[in-house]
């Protein structure tokens, strides 16, 4: 059982790799199976499809940064800290695992209409039910909550944009209370 375990970590970790850099259509199951150094068949005996594979790790990365992303808004009153703590989380998760963040973000277009409503752990919807919860709370003017969401979504995913590209050289934990307060600054202006 314990090797079943492992091979499919290898599996997960290469396809992360791949899917990172190439996209999930321009990678093939036999270009995972060589990175993960496993055969076809032990691909096969864990995920049915890359398209399976790939679904598989979107929807657990991204319920997993979005119950952190709950737990971040749940411990501080403001969205001002809210948006401090959620966009510092981000930032550092990009800089511990960039391929993972990466393949999350890039992907998502793929993978964002099987996305359900019942699937609470969505960082989007983080974002959306603490601007929600401020303007309530009188924090913030009344406003469009989704469109106020996608400007603050918006904005940390051009910075993860910008540094997968090279274009920062910094790592995103440098930017985050200044991003963070802008993303603010959006929203109660």
């Amino acid at each position: 059982m314990k090797y079943g375990t492992e091979t499919k970590e290898r599996i997960e970790r290469a396809a992360i790799r791949l899917f990172s850099k190439q996209g999930v259509p321009a990678t093939s199951i036999r270009e995972i199976a060589i990175e993960a150094d496993v055969s076809k068949g032990a691909m096969y005996s864990h995920y049915v499809s890359k398209e399976e594979l790939a679904w598989s790790l979107f929807s657990r990365g991204w319920s997993e940064m979005g119950a952190e992303l709950r737990r971040l808004t749940r411990e501080r009153q403001s969205l001002r800290q809210q948006f401090r703590a959620m966009t510092r989380y981000v930032f550092e998760t990009y800089e511990k695992d960039p391929e993972f963040v990466r393949f999350i973000y890039f992907s998502r277009h793929e993978h964002l209409r099987r996305v359900s409503p019942v699937m609470r752990a969505n960082p989007y919807r983080v974002f959306k039910i603490a601007i929600v919860e401020a303007i309530a709370r009188g924090e913030i003017p009344k406003q469009n909550a989704e469109a106020s969401t996608a400007m603050v979504a918006g904005m940390l995913i051009q910075m993860i944009d910008t540094r997968a590209l090279g274009r920062i050289k910094q790592g995103l934990e440098e930017f985050s209370d200044l991003v963070a307060d802008r993303c603010y600054r959006i929203v109660s202006a």
